[in-house]
């Protein structure tokens, strides 16, 4: 069977950002991810061990997102990179950072990358 983990929506103040303005001011970025693996039908799924730790995850996000880069394109793949080097039971983990509120020529509304990779 397949086995999901997913954290949805987190929300992160950060100084990703081509332009000067958004490395001095920083702005809200959300995160979804989701990670999966092939699960064997007998698996009891009543210990941590057996299924992947979403505050492992989280903790794997927060350390990248607090690593001002130019592209979020960059923060994504750094995500994926680390959890591929991290947690070695997954198949594919797929990542949709967003900005909030991109400035430049938007007055609203949100940008965002998406990123799967195949383990």
């Amino acid at each position: 069977m397949k086995y999901k983990t997913a954290i949805n929506d987190i929300e992160f103040f950060s100084f990703h950002g081509l332009y000067p303005e958004e490395k001095l001011i920083g702005g809200k970025f959300l995160v979804d991810l989701c990670v999966e693996q092939e699960m064997n039908d007998n698996a009891s799924m009543k210990r941590l061990i057996e299924v992947v730790n979403y505050e492992q995850l989280f903790a794997i996000v927060k350390f990248e997102m607090d690593q001002p880069k130019e592209l979020i394109e960059t923060v994504a793949k750094n995500i994926l990179d680390t959890i591929g080097s991290r947690i070695h039971r997954i198949q594919t983990a797929e990542i949709k950072i967003t900005k909030l509120n991109p400035g430049g020529l938007f007055k609203s509304g949100s940008a965002s990358v998406s990123l799967i990779k195949s383990f």
